[in-house]
């Protein structure tokens, strides 16, 4: 349950239409920066113009098998920045606000249950429907247009 969020998510920001599943947090942890003569390309710092909450099916399995893919630390920082988005720091995107996660993995995380739905919101359920994708070393933006992550280099860049 996740605090009375209606069955088909909320909207934040300019009403996101139908179309394409938004950018969740799981493909942002899969991203980084490639651009020549950057060293430390990851995590891409998150800055959203439009976000949004939409509940998926909680699936225990699904969620344990994706644990070992992830940078844990990364995905932390990914949820500090969602935190600074107004309508998520306010509670209004997400009634009962985002999730906390422990600061370390849980070493016996496929038994608890209630770390796996937290992780299941955090990485399935919020997306980044517009903004920017910030390398951290060059500043190098790419844009989120539509839900879909743009991070083609520039001739010059490769």
């Amino acid at each position: 349950e996740r605090g009375g969020a209606p069955a088909g998510g909320s909207k934040v920001g300019p009403v996101a239409g139908p179309g394409p599943t938004a950018m969740r947090l799981l493909t942002h942890n899969l991203l980084q920066c490639h651009k020549k003569g950057v060293t430390n390309g990851y995590p891409l710092i998150i800055r959203p113009a439009q976000m949004k909450y939409e509940e998926s099916p909680y699936n225990k399995e699904f969620v344990t098998a994706m644990v070992p893919k992830l940078e844990y630390d990364a995905l932390l920082k990914a949820l500090q920045w969602v935190r600074e988005f107004h309508p998520f720091a306010s509670g209004e995107a997400l009634p009962g606000g985002l999730p906390e996660l422990p600061p370390a993995l849980p070493m016996e995380y496929s038994d608890d249950e209630g770390f796996l739905k937290k992780l299941h919101t955090v990485l399935f359920d919020i997306h980044l429907v517009e903004g920017q994708l910030v390398c951290p070393e060059s500043g190098r933006e790419f844009p989120v247009t539509d839900r879909i992550p743009n991070m083609l280099l520039n001739d010059d860049e490769v």
